[in-house]
């Protein structure tokens, strides 16, 4: 090999080194290498029988949720609380949809805070919380995310969401 061979190899080197680091240092790439590498990890929970509902004559679906929530990470965790009303065919299609139903005849805000708590004990990389409700009954949950130093996301939809939980909320999605 001739030392121009050499050269120009050297220099392609550099030239290929950046336009890597410009590409990698482009923000969307960032958020695609977070999402992609799982650097972020996120849980999703679902109120669901206030969320779970027709609005303006439209069935809101867990795959909305996924759509919108899918720009904060990968979900490792994806819940909905029920109430015991909850119908066979309801618990079936939340599992058909990758989330796990969590019946419960106590109230849902309770039970939806043991749920996060015991998902952050178990799972230490979860960086954010995306939580699906209206309903200002979460802002304790909210409060103590954030004091805890964890990320919040609110999915929710007009009419009804709480300008409390807007407010707390370190992210807020809404569906159309």
């Amino acid at each position: 090999m001739s030392e121009t061979e050499e050269v120009e190899t050297a220099e392609e080197k550099r030239l290929y080194e950046r336009i890597t680091d410009r590409i990698l240092s482009s923000s969307y790439i960032k958020i695609l290498r977070e999402r992609l590498s799982g650097e972020r990890k996120t849980a999703i929970i679902v109120d669901g029988p206030n969320f779970l509902r027709k609005v303006r004559d439209r069935q809101i679906k867990l795959e909305e949720i996924d759509e919108v929530a899918k720009d904060t990470g990968l979900a490792i965790v994806k819940k909905v609380i029920l109430n015991e009303f909850a119908s066979e065919k309801l618990i079936q299609a939340i599992t058909n949809s990758g989330y796990e139903p969590i019946v419960t005849s106590y109230d849902i805000h309770i039970t939806m805070s043991i749920e996060i708590m015991k998902i952050l004990q178990k799972n230490k990389s979860v960086g954010l919380i995306v939580i699906a409700s209206r309903d200002a009954r979460i802002v304790p949950i909210l409060l103590k995310l954030k004091e805890k130093g964890i990320e919040t996301a609110i999915v929710g939809f007009e009419p009804g969401l709480s300008v409390a939980v807007k407010k707390m909320a370190d992210q807020t999605f809404l569906l159309n």
